[in-house]
């Protein structure tokens, strides 16, 4: 019997950064995200009747647990192991884990990763969960349980899916689709580029550092933080309106404070890059995620994308394609199901 699941990973607009705990607890946080139609599979199947064994295709690791031996949490799939015993998976099962875009790109992979997971591991427990559900027990497990410094933004993007503004309380998070005139939103999926560094990169630096920066209130990144806030208003108001070419302006700009937060968010190949594609005829861009490497994500108009991308190419960086996704978390295929039926 085989189960697979996937979650979409995501890119984010306009707020990166408010969905760190250290921050939205004190001040409430929001980004403007959006899944994309590239997934991390779970795939689970039937396996040894005292252990579980765990493949992740991109980390190339094997992990075999013994039933009645401690869960440990450390190393490559330490968030993998975690999501196994909070569904109390011990044996009799078999993982496989694959990721469609490399690890440490900034697309949100480990939040899809724990996403993916739950979502397969629920239906074969024949458990019911909301992607509410799904992204908060993502979340839990990765900031609460793990103690990984990150926000909660990957999780919901790769469970709701689609082009949304996500609220961040210290009582709530909230999720509302951002509702774009007729047209826009095609022409919106068609100006947007996404260009691989080559390089990926640990978040966890960056981040630790940001949410420090917040927690004990440092003036100077407070400040930054809270204009990335305004920016992501603005963003969000530009993409409602329709106002294409407002909201390439907006990103460069929210680009431009938040490479002032941390100096190992952006480096001499990425400033090299992004005003390379400037001069050909990008209005706006960003690296994804916390920076320091993985996708430059750009907004440009049709006729000067083949200039932007002979552009980007020659200084070693790889254009993906891509478009959204509005389907979320989801089982693909399950073969349990249909045998219980049956």
């Amino acid at each position: 019997m085989l189960l697979i699941a996937r979650a979409p990973v995501r890119i984010s607009f306009g707020g990166g950064g408010t969905d760190l705990p250290a921050y939205y607890t004190q001040f409430g946080g929001a980004v403007t995200s959006t899944a994309i139609n590239r997934y991390v599979y779970t795939f689970v199947s039937e396996g040894p009747a005292d252990a579980l064994q765990i493949i992740s295709s991109d980390f190339r690791v094997f992990y075999r647990h013994q039933a009645g031996s401690e869960y440990s949490t450390d190393g490559e799939l330490g968030l993998a192991k975690a999501v196994l015993r909070e569904f109390g998976v011990e044996r009799g099962v078999d993982v496989f884990v694959a990721s469609q875009i490399p690890p440490g790109t900034g697309l949100g992979g480990s939040g899809a990763v724990a996403v993916s997971m739950i979502t397969a591991l629920a239906a074969w427990q024949g458990r019911s969960l909301s992607h509410q559900q799904i992204a908060e027990m993502a979340c839990d497990i990765g900031i609460n349980r793990l103690k990984l410094p990150s926000g909660k933004q990957d999780e919901y993007g790769a469970a709701m899916g689609g082009l949304n503004h996500i609220v961040f309380t210290k009582e709530a998070t909230t999720v509302t689709p951002v509702n774009a005139p007729p047209g826009a939103l095609d022409l919106f999926q068609r100006r947007l580029m996404l260009f691989f560094t080559g390089k990926s990169r640990d978040s966890g630096k960056i981040l630790a550092n940001q949410s420090k920066a917040s927690r004990e209130q440092d003036p100077a990144t407070l400040e930054r933080m809270h204009r990335i806030k305004a920016l992501g208003q603005q963003i969000l108001d530009a993409l409602s309106s329709g106002r294409l070419d407002d909201f390439a302006e907006l990103l460069h700009q929210s680009w431009v404070q938040k490479r002032s937060v941390n100096r190992d968010i952006s480096n001499d190949q990425i400033d090299l890059a992004y005003d390379t594609a400037r001069r050909h005829g990008a209005l706006g861009g960003k690296i994804t995620g916390a920076g320091g490497g993985g996708f430059l994500m750009l907004y440009c108009h049709e006729d000067h994308q083949p200039s932007v991308t002979r552009g980007l190419q020659a200084l070693g960086l790889a254009r993906m394609d891509f478009h959204f996704d509005f389907d979320g978390a989801q089982v693909i295929l399950n073969q349990r199901e249909r045998v219980s039926v049956g």
